[in-house]
């Protein structure tokens, strides 16, 4: 069970690879997805072989058909325990 002021949250991503987390209800959409980011690495990618050029990928959060706006809280969103989030 996580700490009390904790949701458990499935994420499931577009290649059916999920991740399961524990997410502070206090944190912002948005760090959430840092925390994704960085545990998928799904940082920098080089669009072409040496280049200098970088492409970030686009990561979005969606719950009950929704897109996750990185501003709002998850407690503010009322996502229960082990809800999928894709």
């Amino acid at each position: 069970m996580p700490a009390k002021n904790t949701t458990r949250v499935f994420f499931v991503f577009e290649d059916l690879s999920r991740l399961l987390m524990d997410i502070d209800d206090r944190q912002l959409v948005g760090e959430v997805k840092e925390k994704v980011r960085q545990t998928l690495q799904l940082g920098v990618d080089e669009t072409l072989a040496g280049s200098e050029c970088h492409e970030r990928k686009m990561l979005s959060l969606s719950y009950a058909g929704a897109i996750l706006e990185d501003s709002w809280r998850f407690a503010d969103l009322g996502i229960p325990y082990k809800a999928q989030v894709n």
